[in-house]
């Protein structure tokens, strides 16, 4: 089992959410680097992470769904007090695509299938 399915049921619990933090690494593109993974809060800070990597100069989620079979979704997100920016939704549980290496740029937000 990996350590991002390990993740998974606390994702299910709404007990933890998605996150990104911005870097100071500049990508090849030119483009700053965020650092993405899966987090746990208390009182507005990070308890527990998972970082997933350092290497997205880019974060999106499926601009492709009108033309897919996935139904579109609505992402919320608030900035904690040690600069971490936490991803969710009200509508369903996001996880990150992990359908790729993480050497890519690309860091996609997919919601969970029931």
């Amino acid at each position: 089992m990996s350590n991002q399915e390990k993740w998974l049921p606390l994702l299910k619990e709404k007990k933890a959410n998605l996150y990104f933090k911005p870097t100071r690494r500049v990508h090849d593109s030119g483009w700053r680097i965020f650092e993405v993974g899966y987090c746990t809060v208390n009182k507005g800070r990070i308890e527990e992470k998972l970082v997933l990597g350092e290497c997205s100069d880019h974060i999106y989620t499926d601009y492709m769904v009108l033309v897919g079979e996935k139904k579109p979704f609505c992402i919320n997100m608030d900035l904690m007090l040690d600069g971490y920016i936490r991803i969710w939704s009200r509508d369903c549980i996001l996880t990150w695509d992990n359908t790729f290496d993480w050497v890519v740029s690309s860091a996609a937000i997919e919601a969970l299938e029931d």
